[in-house]
């Protein structure tokens, strides 16, 4: 794995392997906790228009907007949330870039 520091922010990507074969998985990490909006969304945005489609996003977060502006901006943009996981003191969202 590998994992970059950025602002503060993790961003972390890696590759699976499956039987023999090397499979890329470029799911990016962004570990936002303790960033309160709109920094967070604005870090989304950011690293999603890096990104090519069908590649993920998990973000991670703790600020209570986040937990409403990232599904919605999503929404908004047409791109599809995967996964949204309350974890208690944090969530996690996966958000696949169409």
């Amino acid at each position: 794995m590998n994992l970059i520091l950025i602002h503060g922010v993790l961003i972390q990507s890696g590759k699976i392997k499956i039987s023999s074969k090397t499979i890329i998985f470029y799911m990016e990490k962004l570990d936002v906790r303790g960033k309160m909006c709109p920094l967070p969304l604005f870090y989304v945005k950011r690293k999603m228009s890096e990104m090519k489609p069908g590649e993920e996003l998990e973000v991670i977060a703790d600020d209570i907007t986040a937990k409403e502006t990232i599904p919605k901006w999503s929404k908004i943009h047409d791109q599809e949330i995967v996964s949204f996981e309350n974890k208690g003191d944090f969530f996690r969202i996966v958000v696949r870039r169409k």
